[in-house]
């Protein structure tokens, strides 16, 4: 029988949480509910109470009924339902968490789904799913399911009850599966990759699966998949990442449409784990729709409507970087690389970092490309010996540059089996001694 544990707020939703609840028992899973409320009450059918809840969050529950506001309150809370969904997964002893409600519950339960791993199920119903201002936090980063509600989800109606039990159908049938364990012993290498880097990223694809001992994943560098590669890589489900753009940095510090934070990179970075990296992405900003262009701040800030535009239709505009910018991008950039923990490769492309900037391209410019790279060798004196930079003089389309990120997976990953078999024969070694 799948257990489901279901986040609610029972002081607000105990009657529509109840007939969630008998759905899905009736549809054979067990249900755990953890009680998100924050005002006291006398409703019963938590299996973890506010009171509990608080308290595992550090709080008194007490106090929080009492205080008026929600920021300072909700932290706690909020904190005890991610101990208790972690304990609850760490176990084993549930297959998946649900919950429901309006804009304040909706981002109180996708907050605790995004502790739990890719892959496990996380789904929510929710009132205000298309609200602009909140729908990408709901999911973003994390495989979260959202079902738009459409109407109020506040008390029972024919259509709340509607839509209360196809969720919990929903709920029962992804709970039910049984996830495949394949039994792959290939090592997981994640790849990013976007339209104007996919010569390359094709021809890295294919040669690293043709070595037989590596799955390659690509993820869509548009600034959200490429921040979910990271959290993946955090998470530990990748043993290496061959990161062919990580323009989600320069997006997030010029203010373009694939922003990744500014803290792209880090993650990977912080790792351990073999990192290959080029500068493709670097050299455009992500700025449609091109209707923007009439007095948008980004376009006028940064002056985009004088530069050289790539535009691909309405929505898909790139506008070429500056040389100004290049300097600063490859300045934060090569801060990020010095602060390596394990072995990291760059490969620079000195004739085009893109299909956009190769001889031909609509943003062709060699010699702003040259300040990126020049800014780049300067910034990067004094690296540690983990990090070793290539600069090529190809494009990133040619096959030779491909070729060689390739062949420096391949020396990476055998330096890294070299390392670990070392380090199992030294202990196996000191075992030996002790005996």
């Amino acid at each position: 029988m799948p257990t489901v544990l279901l986040l609610t707020a029972l002081d607000t939703r105990g009657e529509e949480a109840a007939f969630l609840r008998n759905n899905l028992e009736t549809l054979g899973c067990k249900v755990l509910v953890a009680d998100m409320s924050m005002r006291a009450h006398d409703r019963e059918g938590a299996d973890y109470t506010c009171v509990e809840v608080a308290r595992l969050g550090g709080a008194d529950f007490s106090v929080i009924s009492q205080q008026k506001g929600t920021a300072s309150i909700t932290e706690p809370m909020m904190k005890g339902c991610i101990n208790i969904a972690k304990s609850l997964h760490e176990k084993g002893a549930i297959n998946a968490i649900a919950g429901f409600g309006g804009a304040t519950n909706t981002l109180f339960i996708s907050s605790v789904m995004r502790v739990l791993p890719f892959g496990f199920p996380k789904l929510i119903l929710s009132s205000s799913a298309a609200m602009p201002a909140y729908a990408a936090r709901y999911f973003a980063h994390k495989d979260i399911t959202v079902f738009h509600a459409c109407l109020d989800l506040n008390g029972i109606n024919r259509f709340v009850k509607d839509l209360l039990q196809r969720f919990a159908g929903l709920i029962a049938g992804v709970a039910a599966v049984q996830r495949a364990q394949e039994a792959d012993a290939r090592k997981q290498v994640a790849i990013s990759e976007f339209g104007f880097s996919e010569i390359c990223a094709q021809r890295v694809r294919s040669a690293c699966a043709s070595m037989g001992e590596y799955e390659v994943i690509p993820f869509h560098a548009q600034g959200v998949g490429d921040r979910i590669m990271e959290e993946m890589i955090a998470d530990g489900m990748f043993d290496a990442v061959i990161d062919l753009v990580p323009a989600g940095l320069s997006e997030a510090m010029l203010g373009g449409n694939r922003d990744a934070g500014l803290d792209r990179l880090d993650l990977e970075l912080e790792s351990g784990i073999p990192v290959i990296l080029t500068p493709c992405g670097f050299d455009a900003i992500s700025c449609g729709p091109y209707s923007r262009r009439h007095g948008d701040p980004l376009w006028k800030k940064r002056h985009l409507a004088k530069r050289k535009l790539y535009v691909q239709d309405e929505m898909r505009v790139q506008a070429r970087t500056s040389k100004s910018e290049m300097e600063q991008i490859a300045r934060a950039f090569a801060k990020k690389v010095k602060k390596a923990k394990g072995p990291t490769s760059v490969y620079v492309p000195l004739k085009g970092f893109s299909a956009l900037s190769v001889e031909g391209g609509p943003l062709f410019e060699p010699e702003t490309d040259a300040a990126f790279v020049k800014a780049f060798r300067r910034h990067m004196k004094g690296a540690n010996s983990l990090v070793e930079v290539f600069e090529m003089d190809c494009s990133i389309e040619d096959p030779i540059f491909a070729e060689a990120i390739v062949e420096g997976f391949r020396s990476a990953m055998a330096e890294v089996g070299e390392r670990a078999y070392a380090t199992v024969a030294k202990r196996a070694g000191a075992t030996e001694t002790a005996r």
